[in-house]
């Protein structure tokens, strides 16, 4: 098996959305995204120019993305927020993840990232962040307002 990390491009997004509904189809999201919701959300995360997207190829076709932006703050400071992070059903519980978030991470590091943040649900997917050095926060609350009921 011929595994590659690289930076997303244009190009990727539609196999991207594909790995997106293949990985909310399942326990605990259970969700039904189809390819055009999933694109585009894909293409509004990369849109702006903060954003990152980082993706994994298996034998030359795209099985895992992480995508997110970069939150600028005084001083310098710098954090990366991910916004979707999905491995292909088929592909997970094979280290695939771990090493994919190893090497976003060293890809942050070198553009002096100080700080990672997601928001997560699932039991399954916060063991996934914990076992590769994430801490579940304390630095504020998540709200919501429902805008249509």
């Amino acid at each position: 098996m011929d595994i590659n990390f690289r930076k997303i491009t244009e190009i990727d997004y539609h196999k991207c959305a594909d790995v997106l509904a293949d990985a909310y189809k399942g326990e605990p999201w259970n969700n039904k995204w189809t390819h055009d919701e999933a694109l585009l959300r894909i293409r509004a995360t990369m849109s702006g120019f903060n954003a990152r997207g980082y993706v994994v190829e298996v034998d030359g076709e795209v099985i895992a993305q992480c995508l997110g932006r970069v939150d600028y703050y005084n001083d310098g400071w710098k954090q990366f927020c991910i916004d979707e992070f999905n491995l292909h059903s088929n592909f997970q519980g094979q280290g695939i993840g771990s090493n994919f978030m190893n090497y976003v991470i060293n890809e942050l590091e070198q553009e002096n990232i100080d700080r990672i943040w997601l928001l997560t649900g699932g039991y399954m997917a916060a063991k996934f962040y914990e076992k590769n050095g994430f801490e579940e926060s304390s630095d504020g609350t998540m709200m919501t307002l429902e805008l249509q009921a």
